[in-house]
């Protein structure tokens, strides 16, 4: 990574050569070649589905390799845990300039938590380490993106520049921090701050946990000096950081408590309640039950196996944070709602469905459609959603749309 030719000037083809269409031709031999590394090691296998998948994007050919990405783990659902770094791969295969980025951005979409939205800003930023970032350079990508109804797109992208500019200064938090204040709205910072605190997080499970460079999350080495893990103080770095910048800290926190504690969710549960903070222990939790989604597979057995284990204060926000990482986005929905009304009455069903609005807000930027999005039999839940939603009181609650 480290070595890698400086291609600020360079763009991949914007115009793709190859229909989506080839998409089970390409998987099957894909997974032909691969099988014989799936005997060695899960990091070797992945590695060479994710080389791959990106040879695909790197040639303009984004959409069918989201489309194979697709093929290829439902075809071998032991790679489902690791499609989130597959589609990082795939997009950071893609080179972007300020001229090209929104368009390429364009051609990804939310599947496997929008890693290649992630990837490509990954990319963008890191090819220009050493250089200064002019305003219009860090503002292109994402400005293209703005003027829709529909804002996660937008979201996925001032996401995406976090993980980039945690790249670019070569994973030093609070420059990278710095940069996301440079963007004009609260909203834009904080999105990109969550990108940050992920990338850190990424950094410290491959080089302390030994989680497998799986060959594809390309991250760059921390600069001399930078520490980015302290095994005696499992707050860190959201102590470390200044107080605004807690709340998305602590929300991804638990990518580090739960290795630290060998997945014990009681344990990481205590850990969570001393984060100080009312605000910052409900985010811990929330991060937790992002954690319980991911690592049952988005099971609703193994979710709430690992939150029943959280302590009173923190079951609720345990189950609001598994909601929202089944509802990541807007075509992931009803799989979110499906596990809220699985869910008994009382306050743990009430923060599903206040979790299930939260995600709401970020995927539409009117109220009417974030109100059509809340959809339950039961008025309470509808309630809870709408709240989430950021739904002004003033309109009416409807149970259905």
């Amino acid at each position: 990574m480290a070595e890698m030719p400086v291609d600020t000037l360079t763009s991949a083809p914007t115009t793709a050569s190859r229909r989506v269409s080839d998409s089970a031709i390409v998987a099957d031999s894909l997974l032909s070649v691969c099988k014989a590394y799936k005997s060695d090691s899960i990091d070797a296998y992945s590695t060479c589905i994710g080389d791959g998948i990106a040879a695909l994007s790197s040639a303009g050919n984004i959409a069918l390799a989201m489309g194979t990405l697709d093929l290829v783990v439902h075809t071998d659902p032991s790679l489902v845990l690791v499609a989130h770094p597959l589609a990082h791969a795939l997009g950071y295969a893609v080179r972007s300039t300020p001229l090209t980025a929104t368009r390429l951005l364009s051609e990804c979409d939310e599947r496997y938590q929008s890693g290649c939205y992630h990837g490509i800003l990954q990319r963008y930023f890191d090819a220009r380490m050493g250089m200064p970032i002019a305003q219009s350079v860090l503002l292109a990508p994402c400005d293209g993106l703005r003027g829709t109804s529909e804002q996660f797109r937008l979201f996925d992208c001032l996401h995406g520049m976090g993980h980039g500019l945690m790249m670019y200064h070569r994973y030093d938090v609070n420059a990278a921090l710095t940069d996301c204040d440079r963007l004009a709205s609260d909203w834009d910072q904080r999105s990109c701050y969550s990108g940050v605190f992920m990338e850190h997080n990424m950094g410290v499970r491959m080089q302390v946990f030994g989680d497998g460079k799986f060959g594809m999350h390309r991250h760059s080495m921390p600069a001399a000096g930078v520490v980015l893990f302290k095994p005696d103080d499992l707050h860190y770095p959201c102590d470390a950081t200044p107080a605004r910048y807690r709340r998305e800290c602590y929300e991804l926190q638990s990518d580090l408590i739960l290795p630290a504690v060998n997945q014990d969710y009681r344990k990481a549960s205590a850990v969570c309640d001393a984060a100080g903070s009312p605000d910052f222990v409900r985010e811990c939790y929330v991060g937790l039950g992002r954690n319980a989604s991911g690592g049952s597979a988005f099971q609703y057995v193994g979710i709430r196996k690992r939150c029943d284990q959280a302590s009173p204060v923190g079951v609720a926000f345990c189950y609001q944070g598994a909601a929202r990482h089944l509802a990541y986005a807007p075509g992931e929905l009803p799989r979110g709602a499906a596990f809220c009304k699985s869910l008994p009455e009382g306050e743990t069903r009430t923060r599903c469905w206040d979790g299930l609005g939260l995600q709401i807000g970020g995927f539409f930027s009117d109220s009417a459609s974030r109100q059509r999005a809340c959809q339950s039999e039961i008025p309470r839940d509808v309630a809870a959603c709408v709240e989430g939603a950021g739904v002004p009181r003033s309109l009416p609650v409807r149970d259905r749309p």
